[in-house]
């Protein structure tokens, strides 16, 4: 049997380890956002492995469609919802919107807010997890990021094991039969916040389309850095410098998930 290839080889090679990776090119300030400095070996490597598109190639945009768009296929559409009630509040929205369309839609979203999704009249699946607990973990390491101390005290594997019953719950939230009625659900689509983390994997496995949605910016742009990210630079072009800044901050993100990534 083949070794496995050495992980994080590129990354490594520019001085990130698992005890000063945050030392390397960023750091997590007290309100929780991330100072990254790029023009950090670290990050010139990590710019690398960006693929940065033209200056003008931009998605379409939706406004030239002048009459109602209408779907004659009714569709099983999963909503994966990973946070507080904020954060599920407007997925309610636009699942009702989307039953007005034929769809059935499943909101599959912490068990604390069960109640709140079904009188909306949506379907309800538990993913598991404690909002609370994750908000706290939150505010103890900004960013989720997690600081030497929480490495210490044995938050992480806390944490781990609570994030994978989250990613056991978002597959099962595809495939499994209605809680309440029984009624047998495959998902046809899946629409998920990025914190949900388990989205693109569970449309891997189904080869079904997957669209991710989040109240503040989280796709790559030139037009502004990362929510969570404060830059410092001198060679990179300012534009360049905010679409990189996404990457980055998504790489140092699952870095504060590495417990849970080795070795599974």
């Amino acid at each position: 049997m083949e070794d496995q290839p050495p992980r994080y080889s590129t990354l490594e090679a520019a001085g990130w380890s698992d005890d000063s990776w945050f030392q390397n090119g960023g750091s997590v300030k007290d309100d929780g956002r991330i100072e990254i400095d790029l023009d950090s070996r670290l990050c010139r490597t990590v710019s690398k492995l960006v693929t940065i598109p033209l200056e003008g190639q931009r998605p379409a945009s939706v406004s030239k469609y002048k009459e109602p768009v209408t779907c004659d296929v009714q569709l099983n559409i999963v909503i994966q919802v990973v946070g507080s009630r904020g954060d599920v509040q407007p997925f309610i929205a636009l699942g009702n919107e989307l039953q007005l369309y034929g769809h059935r839609v499943r909101l599959a979203t912490h068990p604390v807010f069960e109640s709140f999704v079904l009188q909306s009249g949506l379907e309800f699946y538990p993913i598991g997890g404690d909002p609370s607990e994750l908000m706290a973990y939150m505010v103890k390491n900004p960013g989720l990021i997690p600081q030497m101390k929480s490495l210490r005290s044995g938050e992480i594997q806390r944490k781990r094991a609570m994030v994978a019953e989250m990613l056991q719950g978002c597959w099962d939230s595809c495939i499994s039969d209605d809680p309440v009625s029984k009624a047998p659900f495959v998902a046809d689509a899946i629409i998920a916040n990025p914190p949900s983390f388990a989205h693109v994997h569970c449309a891997q496995a189904l080869s079904i389309p997957l669209h991710l949605m989040f109240t503040m910016p989280w796709s790559s742009t030139r037009d502004f850095p990362h929510p969570l990210a404060n830059l410092k630079y001198s060679t990179t072009e300012p534009k360049i410098a905010n679409f990189i800044s996404y990457s980055v901050v998504e790489w140092m993100t699952w870095q504060g998930y590495d417990p849970f990534n080795v070795n599974n």
